[in-house]
């Protein structure tokens, strides 16, 4: 495979939320995903050998984001940085291989604004761009933001 083949994109959305909490939800509340954002994510469980939601390298993670279970991707944390706020996740398998060879997302979350890079290398080049990927992050990251500038709910 030819490294010119990578093709980056991104997408930044603007946070109000304090940016470390933002990071620490995808570092450790994912389970919370479906209840937080469930317009894009259905399910999301451990891979074994994975035993624990926070993510370090090798965290294994599969994510359901249709009602009908037919899209899905399974994820592997690949590099995690507590200091820059970010983190690497890289697509195993799911639906979406079917247009790329490779598929690597990064996640950079700073005062103000989380990012969302990914990294692909399409199997054609008919396959689409992942647009679609990319404005399901926004859109989370969006629910995500709404979510930690919510008040707690009473009881």
């Amino acid at each position: 495979m030819d490294m010119a083949q990578i093709q980056r994109k991104e997408v930044q959305t603007p946070i109000r939320s304090n940016h470390v909490v933002f990071y620490e939800f995808f570092i450790g509340g994912s389970k919370l995903l479906p209840a937080v954002s469930p317009r894009n994510v259905k399910k999301i469980e451990l891979v074994y050998p994975t035993t624990s939601w926070e993510t370090k390298v090798g965290s294994l993670k599969r994510v359901q984001f249709d009602e009908g279970g037919l899209e899905y991707f399974k994820d592997e944390a690949v590099e995690v940085d507590h200091e820059a706020k970010k983190v690497t996740y890289r697509v195993l398998e799911g639906t979406m291989m079917q247009h790329y060879h490779s598929f690597k997302a990064t996640l950079e979350v700073t005062s103000g604004t989380a990012k969302w890079t990914v990294e692909f290398v399409k199997k054609s080049p008919s396959s689409p761009d992942p647009d679609h990927y990319l404005h399901l992050l926004d859109s989370v990251d969006q629910d995500v933001d709404r979510y930690h500038l919510s008040p707690p709910p009473t009881k």
